[in-house]
């Protein structure tokens, strides 16, 4: 976790000329915690979560990339409709260290900016129907709040359906 990636993310944002508020706050792990601590919803709140996905193409592969998914904080993400979606053979939870290796950020602290780490990105729709989300800034400590609809305009993710009914 670092204030490079809040800085990144800041200069994603200022550069499509977004208005965001940046928040400052005491340490938090959870989603309700952050949303208790923000004095937000945690319903608005955008939980960035990093998978692995092993590829279907080939059954002696057993190699696999990574993709960010982002559900709200309140939901649960559902991983067999993702495999689905990405005809793939597995989806799977990245470990603490993994997602520590592919982003630079700790678990709790991932942004839902997954192009900072040259990772797709798939964004349930249900975000979208939100007018304000707010995100961790890639530590435990900053959280942004903004647009959920320039959230959209600027990382361009793919929009699925992959929360638990």
């Amino acid at each position: 976790m670092t204030t490079e990636t809040f800085l990144q993310i800041k200069k994603i944002l200022d550069d499509a000329k977004v208005d965001y508020t940046h928040l400052t706050h005491d340490h938090v792990h959870t989603s309700a915690d952050a949303a208790l601590i923000r004095g937000t919803n945690i319903e608005d709140a955008a939980k960035a979560i990093i998978l692995k996905v092993q590829s279907r193409n080939n059954s002696l592969d057993s190699s696999y990339s990574f993709i960010q998914a982002i559900i709200p904080a309140d939901q649960r993400i559902d991983l067999k409709k993702l495999k689905i979606i990405l005809d793939s053979k597995n989806v799977s939870l990245a470990s603490p260290d993994e997602v520590l290796e592919r982003t630079g950020c700790t678990v709790g602290s991932v942004p839902p900016f997954g192009k900072l780490f040259n990772i797709p990105i798939f964004l349930d729709e249900s975000i979208l129907k939100k007018d304000f989300i707010v995100f961790s800034a890639g530590t435990h400590t900053d959280s942004i709040q903004m647009k959920a609809q320039d959230y959209f305009a600027v990382l361009e993710p793919n929009i699925v359906e992959i929360k638990k009914k």
